[in-house]
């Protein structure tokens, strides 16, 4: 989440905002994009394509948000009658960051993409304004879902926050070409997980329509484990991680092959690449340490300090400002620096009595 604030950040000191056509998310990218979403009608654009009050609507909730404690809460939630993990995870990103907004309050351009997976097809489900649909079931034309319910099952890290249940009204999901399982109860309920289970990168919506690709990628790769446990648990979950990682590494292997035969012009930047692999002049100072120490941190919805926050924005700043210069995309101007970045930890202090984090005046 707070990666992609940094990138964004250089997105948008660049101009690139107003260009953008096409916005497709899975997993904690998901919030930032939401947020990005909720913001966009009331973002201020100059005549550089400049948004001036980026800092303020965008980036400002979502570094409030990432001092918050939220998932153990909502596990232990959880436990209560009638309510799930995946009910309390949506009430925070109401409270927090979507202020009741549905699918038909964001903007019709650019269009947002919120992708989840769907544990009774296999498939995933793609929520947006003007529709939302699984190939094998069928589409809901402008759906009126909770923006934050749907941020909430694209961002359903299994298992202990998903799945997130999503119920239709009567003949809302219509019937499309390929269907096949265009029947109760597929066209009741969804039940659905993170995005990223089945599309890690959120690629699918964007490569088949748009020239340019910017990817931003806040996982990290598997760990080598020279000597990898015995125990059936450590080797299921070791198993299912090499799984997800293979499927990333085929898109990627997708992605990069169009670009490289002229079908596509493709910036990717990525949490554990070092900034120096970019090979780009002037490049911001991020050693691969700072790098490495950044995709080592935890992905979870829990307290992060000032020190973690500003790690974060500055790897998804400096790899967004690398990536796009290496591909030509960009140039240094406005210059990139970290000094720019929303909240740099010069200016941050926690609030005793709130435990959020504030901006000194």
């Amino acid at each position: 989440m707070i990666y992609h604030v940094g990138s964004l950040a250089r997105l948008n000191e660049l101009g690139f905002l107003p260009r953008v056509k096409e916005i497709a998310s899975v997993s904690g990218g998901s919030i930032t994009a939401g947020m990005l979403a909720r913001a966009w009608p009331e973002l201020d654009f100059d005549n550089h394509g400049i948004a001036l009050n980026f800092d303020d609507r965008v980036a400002s909730p979502l570094i409030r948000f990432s001092a918050i404690g939220v998932d153990v809460r909502a596990i232990l939630s959880g436990i209560l009658p009638g309510r799930t993990a995946a009910d309390s995870v949506a009430a925070a990103y109401d409270r927090y960051l979507f202020s009741g907004a549905t699918l038909q309050d964001i903007p019709d351009h650019p269009r947002f993409t919120f992708m989840a997976t769907n544990l009774q097809t296999g498939s995933g489900w793609r929520f947006a304004k003007s529709y939302a649909a699984d190939y094998r079931v069928g589409r809901i034309d402008h759906p009126r879902l909770s923006l934050a319910r749907v941020v909430a099952a694209s961002s359903a890290f299994p298992p202990f926050l998903s799945p997130v249940r999503l119920k239709f009204d009567r003949d809302a999901v219509r019937p499309m070409q390929g269907a096949d399982l265009h029947r109760p109860p597929f066209t009741e309920e969804a039940v659905l997980t993170d995005g990223g289970v089945y599309d890690n990168l959120g690629l699918e919506r964007v490569w088949k329509r748009c020239r340019t690709i910017l990817v931003s990628n806040a996982g990290c790769n598997t760990p080598e484990i020279g000597s990898p446990t015995g125990r059936w648990t450590g080797q299921i979950f070791r198993t299912l991680n090499l799984v997800q990682q293979q499927v990333e590494n085929s898109r990627k292997r997708i992605l990069f092959g169009m670009n490289n035969l002229g079908q596509r012009k493709v910036a990717f930047w990525s949490i554990d690449t070092p900034i120096a692999a970019y090979s780009v002049a002037d490049a911001l100072p991020m050693t691969a340490n700072s790098a490495a120490q950044a995709a080592n941190l935890r992905t979870r919805l829990n307290p992060f300090t000032p020190a973690e926050i500003e790690l974060l924005l500055q790897a998804g700043y400096a790899g967004a400002d690398a990536s796009l210069r290496a591909q030509g995309l960009a140039v240094n101007s406005p210059a990139a620096d970290f000094e720019k970045l929303p909240f740099p930890r010069s200016r941050w202090t926690r609030s005793d009595t709130e435990g959020l984090i504030v901006r000194q005046i």
